[in-house]
């Protein structure tokens, strides 16, 4: 039987940091790097145009407790919780706040990758959200990090394990960074065709969204009548508009639920554009007939005036200048006015259509690309958690 310790009596020291504004100090322009959780990402600390600075001073004074050197694990325990990542050897020093965790261990029973590892199965996880009401939560304590149970094997079957995953993982971040580098060559290609969205070098004539095609809002059907959330048609909310294309949605309602409330049923092909919040102008475009919610305006475009690949592009592209026309103090929203509004360049539809026809080619090769991520997601994730149950090196 496997040996299991406890995370708390290994380490030593697992502590977070502190925001210095809290505590009367200020963020600096040079200084030492201060961590959030956005900056503990895919397994490693990224330091980019988003790191927050502070002095000297500081980090070796009022928030010395979190002093970040090489070697340690972090661990993000606010907000996405569960992110890891071990800092590399010959970094320099670092600080973080109390989104981050900081796991550092010395024993030479333990190999840091196995252990980080661990932290990302569905066990740990299941650990940190023993005795809570649901399954998902938004902070750990450190008191929940320090009782995490390890099963904890032989050194050198841990460094195989280690070893096993990190080529698994391997294989999941070439094929995460294959699509990156899709979404850069269709940005690419819209401006080497377009110019940019916003200052229109090209001096394309421009037109409102308004005017190419007929703008409606979804609606949603009373909860109270739980026959309307029985049905098969795709009823979506901003949330879901997450890729290029939408068919399918988490909840579906019936064609009563559409004819008694103010819901409408959507065209394939349709533009749908989210108008709430931080979902405003996240936008798709339908495979199939569907339904939406309020949050979301949608139109068939006239695609003898316009092809909805481009119309989708273009507010993709400028979408930080649209979400200006944004109001509201504590929910920043678009409503459908707004939208109809939006001014967009709108070059030749011969060359629209031939934007679209080469995103096509792209998107044909992307879609390969996330199908062998999705193998490579489901192959890791297998070895994960065949390797804590010590069905993967014996």
């Amino acid at each position: 039987m496997m040996k299991v310790v406890e995370l708390g009596k290994e380490a030593e020291i697992i502590t977070k940091g502190t925001t210095p504004t809290s505590i009367g100090k200020d963020f600096v322009e040079v200084g030492i790097p201060f961590l959030r959780a956005q900056n503990v990402i895919n397994g490693n600390v990224i330091i980019n145009n988003d790191i927050l600075y502070i002095s000297p001073e500081t980090h070796n004074k009022e928030l010395k407790r979190s002093r970040i050197l090489p070697g340690d694990l972090l661990l993000t325990i606010a907000g996405t919780i569960g992110r890891t990542a071990i800092v590399p050897i010959g970094a320099k020093e670092l600080n973080c706040n109390q989104a981050v965790a900081i796991i550092r261990i010395n024993s030479i029973d333990i190999d840091k990758t196995y252990l980080k590892r661990f932290i990302e199965t569905n066990h740990a996880q299941k650990q940190f959200t023993k005795g809570m009401v649901t399954a998902t939560i938004s902070n750990l304590s450190l008191a929940q990090v320090k009782k995490l149970q390890i099963p904890l094997p032989p050194l050198a079957t841990q460094k195989k394990i280690a070893a096993i995953l990190d080529q698994a993982d391997k294989l999941r971040q070439l094929n995460k960074q294959l699509i990156a580098k899709y979404d850069a060559l269709t940005q690419s290609l819209f401006l080497d065709m377009f110019g940019d969205p916003v200052t229109n070098p090209m001096g394309w004539e421009k037109v409102k969204l308004g005017e190419l095609g007929l703008w409606k809002s979804g609606g949603t059907p009373s909860r109270k009548n739980i026959h309307y959330y029985s049905g098969d048609i795709p009823w979506l909310s901003s949330g879901e508009l997450n890729h290029l294309y939408v068919g399918e949605s988490k909840e579906h309602i019936t064609e009563e639920a559409i004819k008694e409330t103010s819901t409408h049923l959507i065209e394939e092909g349709s533009l749908l554009l989210g108008m709430y919040d931080t979902a405003a102008l996240k936008s798709s475009i339908t495979t199939n007939v569907v339904t939406c919610n309020q949050a979301i305006a949608f139109s068939k475009l006239d695609k003898e005036r316009v092809n909805v690949l481009y119309v989708y592009y273009i507010i993709q592209i400028g979408k930080e200048h649209y979400r200006r026309l944004q109001r509201g103090v504590r929910q920043k929203n678009l409503n459908l006015s707004m939208v109809k509004g939006i001014d967009i360049f709108n070059p030749p539809i011969a060359l629209q259509n031939l934007f679209a026809e080469r995103i096509q080619a792209i998107e044909a090769q992307k879609a390969q690309a996330q199908q062998a991520l999705l193998k490579s997601e489901d192959l890791f994730n297998s070895l994960l958690q065949r390797a804590f149950k010590g069905e993967l090196v014996g």
